[in-house]
């Protein structure tokens, strides 16, 4: 599928069902899609279009998916920032990727790279409803610039292409049955492939919905998960080893999971027997399923178009 039409498509399938929501906002497909083409708006009054690389610096909430989806709606790749980047790493990596826009909140350092324009997340959503139709790219053209290893440098950059990402979509709803009843609470952060594809992504394209969760408490993940009542989530092993370390006094999970996805790396078998044994969730891993070795990126996405400076 053409991700930039999914929140079209979902809208016009489902438009009062639940799509993403965050601590602070809940948005179904209706309100999704006006969002999305508020945002859109925002990103070509910016200079975004076809062939462009937009830079995401914001925290894990639903204006990041938002932003995502309003990026490809314009035809533009995005390449996920961590907030908490030094200003000169995220300056390497917007140079890295050629991103010359950038939507950060309001009060964040300007990164060490010069910046045509800043989109200001709290005012990304208060433009009027784009009316122009989602941009139609090529498979082979990019989506995602996303770190391999940690690293600015271009060595360390994966590129996914549109059928890259949609497979790698497509083969984690098939490896684990996602359908549209099920409700992804993403714990992942979203500037790394597997918070993205895992969190919210393959749930989303598969009908279902997705909570985004924020900064991860063991203390109070439980609480969360009985409250939203989601049904999967992703994480790495060190959270499922700190959901195992809880006094035992904590009580466990409702009974809305399903599955538990270890990704980024194996949990082992001794702590995938102590969580399962004492949370009754199963863990399956996905055995690499966001894994994958760098390419290089594209020598030039497009040549510079007059007055427009890249």
């Amino acid at each position: 599928m053409n991700l930039a039409v999914l929140p079209d498509c979902r809208t016009v399938l489902a438009p009062y069902a639940a799509a993403v929501s965050d601590d602070s906002t809940e948005l179904n497909n209706a309100a999704f899609l006006d969002a999305v083409r508020r945002a859109t708006t925002s990103l070509r009054a910016a200079g975004v279009s076809t062939g462009d690389v937009l830079a995401v610096m914001l925290p894990d909430t639903a204006t990041f998916v938002v932003t995502l989806f309003a990026a490809w709606r314009a035809g533009a790749a995005v390449v996920p920032l961590d907030p908490a980047l030094p200003a000169g790493e995220a300056g390497r990596r917007m140079a890295g990727a050629g991103s010359r826009v950038l939507v950060a909140p309001h009060d964040s350092a300007a990164p060490a790279h010069p910046v045509r324009s800043v989109v200001s997340a709290d005012r990304l959503t208060a433009a009027d409803l784009d009316t122009a139709e989602p941009a139609r790219v090529s498979d082979d053209a990019p989506a995602l610039f996303v770190p391999v290893g940690g690293s600015g440098d271009d060595s360390t950059v994966a590129v996914l292409d549109h059928m890259n990402l949609n497979a790698l979509c497509r083969l984690a709803i098939e490896i684990f049955a996602i359908t549209g009843t099920d409700h992804s609470l993403s714990i992942q952060p979203l500037s790394h492939v597997d918070g993205i594809v895992l969190g919210v992504l393959a749930p989303l394209l598969a009908d279902g919905r997705a909570t985004i969760a924020g900064a991860f408490d063991p203390a109070t993940f439980f609480d969360r998960i009985e409250s939203c009542g989601a049904t999967c989530f992703a994480a790495a092993p060190a959270v499922y080893r700190q959901l195992s370390e809880l006094p035992a006094g904590i009580r466990p999970p409702g009974a809305s999971v399903r599955i538990a996805i270890c990704s980024t790396a194996q949990t082992g078998p001794d702590l995938r027997t102590t969580f399962e044994h004492r949370y009754g969730i199963p863990i399956v891993h996905d055995h690499g399923l966001t894994d994958f070795p760098p390419r290089p990126r594209p020598s030039a996405h497009r040549p510079p178009r007059p007055g427009h400076p890249r």
